[in-house]
């Protein structure tokens, strides 16, 4: 093949993880979570378990259920030694919070048995972490990954051209890349649950059905996914939201909420090198009744005060209803990488001096003030960052957080607080 994709996944990543770090845990079925369930152990699996679902749920089916509080830190340094292995094999790697994908195209003479050095990475990442992976190879990303989740766990899958279009027939619409729970159901309206009664819809019949995601779909059924290979994960969105041990009617607590989850979203973003051009904040109430507002920034940012300004002004254009609320969150989206190049500016604006005058100076004098304090966070948060990766997140918190950990009765205690931040009854972990 002349274009050949690698790509490769931990099995049961962070539920594995902790049964290395805790041999105790071996063979007994785990999920990882708070919450909701954000990984399991295959052991865990055999009873129907998997990621997504609420504790509660899986502890029914599953009595004897371990759980365990996620660690994203380790997680990821497990990881890394993963993506140390991957750059062996190609310069051209694209990483994610738990597989890899690998451009080996053009390295025949060097490789010429791909499935021998799949082999060779396999063992070497067992060998170093003690972690089992899945690995799949075919001639795009799409079918790289395709091949290999049919041979999970710890298989290693080739596909050649001549069997991609025998394996496109024997699949679902569910079974595309890139088709959630929503489009599937959406399609199924519509008769269509086969990948030939997809391929039956023209390229702009699918645009006015899905939009964007349409034209994308009338490629990846045909088996065409021209997706380069490169470069780290930017997600579309990043969210963090929880629920609350008790149904909450307090502005204050649920504003003190939205400032911690908004400072952990932005340092996410910080972290990444990215950008938000928008941000929605959503509420469930006690009675099941969901509400979500949205706004968009005006310009792109990841500092704090940009985003919780806004958020807070959308949590009190949200709250109508005289009734308590479980659970809160905010979404990030438009996500963007910063830019590496910027405008500067001929003369130094913030330290123009303004003369008295007429009072459309006021408005320029307020403009310069504004972006003082927009330099002087641009260079704060960073620094706050570094503690914070050093010494945990828990140990600086603005002081709204810190009020949630106050006892407001003696029957409902306050929020507890560990090295790594509060601890939230709902997982924060990226997906």
């Amino acid at each position: 093949m002349d274009s050949l994709i690698l790509h490769v996944d931990i099995d049961a990543f962070f539920a594995s993880v902790e049964q290395i770090r805790n041999p105790r845990l071996s063979g007994k079925p785990v999920a990882v979570g708070s919450g909701v369930i954000a990984s399991c152990s295959y052991e865990a699996r055999e009873h129907g378990l998997r990621a997504g679902m609420p504790l509660g749920k899986a502890l029914r089916r599953c009595p004897n259920l371990i759980i365990v509080r996620g660690r994203e830190t380790i997680y990821r340094a497990y990881a890394r030694r993963l993506f140390d292995i991957c750059e062996t094999l190609s310069p051209r790697v694209e990483e994610h919070l738990d597989e890899a994908y690998c451009d080996l195209s053009g390295t025949r003479r060097i490789f010429p048995n791909p499935v021998n050095e799949a082999e060779r990475l396999c063992r070497e990442v067992t060998e170093s972490t003690g972690l089992t992976v899945t690995v799949g190879l075919g001639r795009n990303r799409m079918f790289a990954r395709l091949i290999g989740r049919d041979h999970k766990p710890n298989g290693i899958g080739l596909i050649r051209p001549e069997d991609e279009e025998d394996l496109l027939l024997s699949m679902t619409v569910g079974d595309l890349p890139g088709v959630g729970p929503r489009t599937t159901e959406k399609l199924g309206r519509l008769g269509i649950e086969t990948i030939s009664q997809l391929r039956q819809l023209s390229a702009p019949a699918l645009k006015g059905l899905l939009g964007r995601n349409g034209e994308t779909l009338y490629q990846r059924c045909r088996g065409e996914d021209h997706r380069s290979i490169g470069g780290k994960e930017i997600p579309r969105t990043l969210q963090r939201g929880t629920s609350f041990d008790e149904d909450v009617s307090c502005p204050r607590t649920l504003d003190a909420m939205l400032e911690y989850l908004t400072e952990r979203a932005a340092s996410d973003l910080r972290k990444r090198g990215l950008l938000a051009g928008g941000v929605s904040v959503q509420i469930a109430y006690s009675d099941h009744i969901r509400d979500r507002r949205r706004e968009s920034l005006k310009f792109p940012s990841q500092l704090d005060p940009d985003l919780i300004r806004i958020v807070l002004r959308l949590r009190r254009t949200l709250q109508k209803r005289r009734t308590a609320i479980r659970f809160i969150g905010l979404i990030l989206d438009k996500i963007q990488p910063v830019s590496s190049t910027e405008q500067g500016t001929l003369f130094d604006d913030t330290s123009t001096v303004l003369e008295d005058g007429p009072p459309a100076a006021i408005g320029v004098e307020e403009s310069h003030f504004q972006k003082r304090q927009q330099l002087n966070w641009q260079k704060l948060l960073p620094q706050v960052d570094r503690v914070r990766e050093q010494h945990g997140h828990g140990l600086l918190l603005r002081g709204s957080a810190l009020a949630l950990q106050q006892k407001k009765n003696p029957d409902s205690p306050g929020i507890p607080r560990q090295r790594q931040g509060l601890i939230l009854r709902t997982s924060c972990l990226t997906r």
